[in-house]
């Protein structure tokens, strides 16, 4: 049996792929305009403001990306792109869309360490900072953010797709790389386009209705392209705390809709209502955000506070559910609130929205692999009753991957709170920072700052790239068996 096992791996081994560098790196430059994007309109947005070293820090590498792409824009990407090409390709978009920018937070004053985080925080969706006094920033720099999350948040992964790449081999293993739920409409590059338009239909109107009910149409704008992205990032220090209810509401509208699904609304729009509730994503998603209101609400009143605390209870929940890090208030740091804010960072949105998280329709899928373990035992040893998800049997490799992302996911907690414990952090807040940071939420009890250690803020700016490409991609680009050749 051993020498079996033995030589299915040494033949695994043997027909692996490895990644080709000069396709790599001809796929990362196709990607280019990607970060002409990414950085022009914050260029722009700073040059109105007469903010000119954070317009300069934007336009060079805007400049720059434009050059790249008109240099290998007659090249074709080949059809031998393999699946683990995509992935490294796309897990390098991400760092160089945090790596590009981050000269541009060194310009309004912050040290490159810093710089990189925000940067990371940013493109990541994530929110967390470590700037000392964001209320002193131009608000150049506040759209800077909130640009970068509206771009993490779908453009990173659909932009090249949609407008660029003809259709083809290469677009279907990047698309596959790259977005949930592949393959469900007719194309890759049709379902692009159709995500794409979704995104900015969504972000138009949630930006009308945050206009309307916050103060001033910049912070409006700022706060709808970070709550669609499920990212965090607020023009004020306070994030959404010093809003009025009704500003809290339509932007907690807005998480919930950027957690959903984005196909659910693509289907809407072709008139598949039925097929829209069929998805399931909607019902996962206004019910799990019932569910966890409530019981927030239940325990806020029940331990005699008002209302409105109860309220702003609520909008934390939510945002900690939909992983887009807005709070509404104080976070607590130990008791039932604080819990139960954890159980909804790790839990997250659903697959194919714009949430991080483990996601509601995996933990579903989890909670039947229990039940399925349980009634496997009470069968005959020939009995045939394979696991099932939506009326429709769960290939194995799909349990393969979940558990693999589970382990990943705890295994990574694990070594971070640790490496926090070792630096004398209290464990509650400190594990209700990792995993804000690992489910690329925001919220935050106040151990993620200006002050953390130098080795913590590394840890903590990988775990959130990691955290946003659900860890496979940033695994699979660091093992070295990637890039070896074949002896």
């Amino acid at each position: 049996m051993i020498r079996s096992v033995s030589g299915l791996r040494s033949g695994a081994e043997t027909v692996a792929l490895q990644a080709r560098f000069p396709v790599v790196a001809l796929t990362i430059a196709k990607h280019a305009p990607i970060f002409v994007i990414l950085c022009l309109p914050p260029a722009i947005w700073a040059a109105v403001e007469r903010v000119w070293p954070l317009a300069i820090a934007l336009a060079v590498p805007a400049g720059c990306a434009m050059l790249l792409f008109l240099i290998v824009s007659r090249q074709d990407l080949p059809d031998s792109l393999s699946k683990i090409e995509a992935l490294v390709a796309v897990a390098l978009v991400f760092l160089l869309g945090a790596l590009v920018p981050a000269p541009a937070y060194m310009a309004i004053g912050m040290p490159p360490l810093d710089a990189l985080f925000e940067s990371m925080s940013a493109i990541t969706t994530t929110g967390l900072s470590v700037s000392r006094d964001p209320d002193a920033w131009p608000f150049a720099a506040h759209f800077l953010r909130g640009w970068m999350q509206w771009c993490g948040g779908l453009v990173m992964a659909t932009a090249v797709l949609a407008l660029l790449l003809p259709p083809g081999v290469p677009a279907r293993r990047l698309g596959r790389a790259g977005i949930d739920q592949g393959d469900r409409i007719a194309s890759t590059r049709s379902q692009a386009r159709q995500l794409l338009g979704v995104y900015l239909g969504l972000t138009a109107i949630l930006a009308a209705a945050a206009m309307a009910v916050l103060p001033g149409w910049r912070e409006g704008l700022v706060i709808s392209l970070s709550a669609i992205s499920t990212a965090g990032f607020s023009p004020r220090a306070d994030s959404l705390a010093s809003y009025s209810a009704l500003g809290k509401a339509v932007v907690m509208l807005g998480c919930i809709a950027g957690a959903m699904s984005l196909l659910t609304f693509v289907l809407l729009l072709q008139g598949k209502a039925r097929d829209a509730w069929a998805l399931g994503s909607a019902r996962r998603v206004l019910g799990t955000v019932t569910v966890l209101s409530a019981i927030q609400a239940t325990i806020i009143l029940g331990t005699g506070n008002t209302a409105e605390q109860a309220f702003d209870g609520v909008v934390n929940v939510i945002s900690a559910l939909t992983t887009t890090g807005f709070s509404a208030g104080a976070i607590p740091t130990i008791g039932p609130v604080a819990v139960l804010l954890m159980a909804a960072m790790f839990i997250g949105g659903d697959i194919g929205s714009t949430a991080g998280g483990l996601k509601l329709a995996r933990v579903g899928l989890l909670g039947r692999l229990v039940l399925h373990a349980v009634r496997s035992a009470r069968l005959p040893d020939n009995a045939v009753a394979p696991l099932r998800m939506n009326r429709k049997p769960v290939k194995p490799a799909t349990v393969n991957a979940l558990l693999a992302l589970l382990s990943i996911y705890i295994t990574a907690v694990g070594l971070l709170w640790m490496q926090c414990l070792a630096h004398g952090f209290p464990p509650g807040p400190a594990l209700f920072d990792i995993i804000s940071t690992l489910s690329t939420v925001g919220l935050s009890t106040g151990v993620v700052g200006a002050d953390l250690p130098v080795d913590v803020k590394l840890s903590l700016t990988f775990a959130m790239w990691l955290g946003r490409l659900e860890f496979i991609a940033v695994l699979v680009l660091i093992s070295p068996k990637t890039w070896m050749k074949r002896s």
